[in-house]
């Protein structure tokens, strides 16, 4: 049987809304992580990202919306690698008869989920790189959303990146030492999330956005990682909030240890 990481789990301090523990090996802090501890994630919090770190929780569990990004990240590199200079030559401002490719990244399996095994504070796994005559250029990030409207300026244009998606791209840019993204963004309706291998890439329901990582993405970084020696190396948690509600529940239905036969 599986170790369950609530038996690390000292207290659930009700009056501090704290959870104390202890932890043995944290994980990284990725880039779908740093939303979360700045506050700017739709999904997550800082209190589930202490959780996560220190293994007491072990994320959250596949839905449908998560099934689907899974499934349709290899469809959209392959459509954007399919019209790569098309779709990105004119954006990216690069020179007629240059070659730009995109180069899928190394399979999760072979690389114990972690692209950056180099750092021992940040990791992640990337999307892809644009590269431009066999050298890499920039960053690819690949969403899915069902709501276009995040993702609109003032105009009506598909131009402006989610923060904590900013966030992530942005450090996955600084770890690999290049300076632009280019996100590629497949927009399904409700009806798509129920049959997602159903769904095909257009020019009518995906769009391309090209960005600089962050300016301050550094700075960021610094922060998250006196956030983590804070709270993930001394052994507890932010407070949690009402955004927490469902992940308290788990925490609470702690396991007894097993008694050894």
């Amino acid at each position: 049987m599986a170790f369950d990481g609530r038996m690390n789990i000292i207290e659930i301090n009700d009056d501090e809304k704290t959870v104390y523990f202890e932890t043995w090996k944290p994980k990284k802090i990725t880039g779908t992580k740093m939303g979360g501890i700045f506050g700017v994630s739709d999904f997550s919090t800082p209190f589930k990202v202490a959780c996560e770190l220190a293994r007491i929780y072990p994320g959250d569990p596949p839905n449908k919306y998560i099934d689907a990004g899974n499934i349709l990240e290899p469809v959209l590199r392959d459509y954007l690698g399919h019209s790569v200079t098309r779709m990105l030559a004119g954006p990216l401002g690069v020179p007629e008869g240059s070659n730009i490719v995109v180069e899928p990244p190394v399979e999760k399996e072979m690389c114990q989920y972690d692209h950056f095994h180099d750092n021992d504070m940040f990791g992640g796994m990337v999307d892809g790189y644009i590269t431009l005559d066999g050298k890499r250029n920039s960053i690819l990030e690949i969403k899915t959303s069902g709501n276009m409207e995040k993702w609109l300026d003032a105009d009506g244009n598909v131009t402006v990146v989610p923060d904590s998606y900013m966030m992530q791209a942005s450090l996955y840019a600084e770890l690999s030492h290049l300076d632009r993204i280019v996100f590629l963004v497949g927009f399904l309706q409700e009806d798509d999330y129920r049959w997602p291998t159903r769904w095909k890439p257009t020019p009518e329901n995906t769009s391309i956005i090209i960005v600089d990582k962050m300016p301050d993405i550094r700075k960021k970084m610094e922060e998250a990682e006196e956030w983590f020696r804070e709270y993930v190396v001394n052994g507890y948690t932010p407070e949690w909030t009402d955004k927490d509600a469902e992940l308290m529940k788990y925490l609470r239905a702690k396991p007894k240890p097993q008694k050894r036969r």
